[in-house]
Formats: structure tokens, C-alpha cells, sequence
């Protein structure tokens, strides 16, 4: 809503619900994720239990997003929270285990512990539009301050966070034109995720049309494919001889009719 209509049509930009976003990221990475944790926690020996924590939440603070059309940032925001509430639930159950008989907690000692160890700075996003990049960029940072208090809530304590230590990685720039290996090296990439903008191949713009010739040069009738299937084959060859994995929500036309052979 922080674009206006016009600029939204003609880039193709589709605003995606919560709803629509846990559609995508669930099942690429947070279902997993979270079945592991339940599986840690059903461990009934408190030290094994709490060194198995510590390594889930180092694993969770290791893993590298990039969303390479990222609009406003609701699909690397989303993702953000997601990650610490499940680092603050791996907090929660670390602390109701080391609080003692007067109910006073163990963990942190004094308020210059900083138990928080998922951060910003594993999110990258690649968006075209300025005024985007603004926006997502300021959307994880309140992300970050909304998450800090639940955590200091947990802990009991004060976590400092102005001023502001973090850095949001997202580039400006045409995502088609731009090496995404110059965002962030696939040797560190975990998942490519988001929702890439749908334009139909007789609806684009010139310089659209032009990208997408350049994508799939030499391809015979490259000039049917839909704008998001560029997405795709960029994607792909990202991901060759690597382990990343890439969730995109598209538009049918790219599994029906004459762009599946194309593709």
C-alpha cells in the first residue's frame, strides 16, 4: 500500500497476505525447523536438552535468505519473525529449565547479556523500486525492536538496541540485470524465496521484454514466457552444485499451455 497503484501494475508487484507467505516458507524451511525443535524437546536430560538447543539456535543463526524481488520486504520480515519466535521459544525452554527454587532465572547473569542470536543481517533482498528498498529496509528494523522486547520479556532484562548495530541487505536494483552472487555468495545461500513480479508476455514494457531476451538468449520463442519466469531460470542456475532450495509463488501460466516446453 506504500506504492501507488500504477507503479505496482506496471511492475508486475503483487502484494502477498501472511497467510500466503507461511504457504511458501513453511514447507520450504519453518516446518522442519519446527518439528525439530518439538523432537529436542521432548528430550528428558536437561543438560543434553540444553546443549542440543544451543546447536538448534546456532543452525537457525546460520542459515542465509535471499528473496531476489523483495518488494517491500513482507516475505524477508515474515521470515525474520518466524525465526526468532522460534529462537525465543528455544530461550523459554532453556530458562524454565535452569530457574531455581525462589523462581529466579540462572540464565544471562546480569543485564549485558544478549541472548539473541538470529539476526537482520541474514536476510537479503534484491528490489528495483527505491522507494521499496526504503521500506523493507524499515521494515526490519521494526521486525528487530518488535522481537528484541518479546525476548527481553523472556529474559527478564534489557537488551540494547539503539543505536541501531544491524544492517538490512537489501540492494536496489534490476534483479534481472544484477549478479545475485554480488548480493550474497550461493557458497552461503540456504533458501531463495518470494513472490517475483507476474506480467503476461504480451502485456510488457520494453525494457521488460528486453530482460527477459537477455535471460533466455538463444531460446526459441523466448518471446512467449511470462516476466517471472525469469525468476525461475536464474534461480536454477543459482542453485546448480549447491544445497539451496528456492520457493517462488507464480502465476499458472508458466504449467500450462505453450510456456512449459519453452521453460
Amino acid at each position: 500500500s506504500t506504492l501507488n497503484p500504477e507503479t505496482r501494475r506496471s511492475g508486475g508487484m503483487h502484494y502477498t497476505s501472511i497467510e500466503n507467505i507461511h504457504k511458501v516458507i513453511d514447507p520450504l524451511f519453518l516446518d522442519d525447523l519446527k518439528a525439530e525443535f518439538a523432537q529436542i524437546c521432548e528430550i528428558r536430560v536437561g543438560k543434553t536438552r540444553n546443549e542440543k538447543i544451543e546447536k538448534f539456535r546456532n543452525k537457525i543463526a546460520k542459515l542465509i535468505f535471499l528473496d531476489p524481488a523483495c518488494g517491500s520486504g513482507n516475505f524477508l520480515t515474515e521470515t525474520y519473525i518466524s525465526l526468532r519466535r522460534l529462537e525465543n521459544e528455544a530461550l523459554k525452554t532453556v530458562i524454565q529449565a535452569e530457574t531455581n527454587m525462589d523462581g529466579q532465572t540462572m540464565l544471562g547473569g546480569g543485564g549485558k547479556f544478549n541472548p539473541i542470536k538470529v539476526g537482520i543481517d541474514q536476510f537479503y533482498g534484491i528490489e528495483i523500486n527505491d522507494f521499496a528498498v526504503t521500506v523493507a529496509k524499515t521494515a526490519l528494523w521494526i521486525a528487530e525492536s518488535q522481537m528484541m522486547h518479546e525476548t527481553e520479556d523472556i529474559m527478564h532484562t534489557n537488551i540494547e538496541f539503539l543505536p541501531l548495530k544491524s544492517y538490512a541487505n537489501i540492494v536496489e536494483g534490476n534483479s534481472l540485470r544484477i549478479d545475485w552472487e554480488s548480493v550474497v555468495p550461493k557458497n552461503k545461500l540456504s533458501y531463495i524465496m518470494g513472490n517475483p513480479p507476474f506480467v503476461g508476455a504480451r502485456l510488457m514494457s520494453v525494457n521488460q521484454k528486453d530482460d527477459v531476451f537477455a535471460i533466455f538468449d538463444g531460446v526459441k520463442n523466448n518471446g512467449n514466457l511470462d516476466y517471472v519466469s525469469c525468476w525461475y531460470k536464474k534461480s536454477a542456475d543459482l542453485m546448480r552444485g549447491t544445497l539451496i532450495r528456492t520457493a517462488l509463488v507464480s502465476t499458472n501460466s508458466i504449467t500450462q499451455g505453450e510456456q512449459v516446453a519453452i521453460l
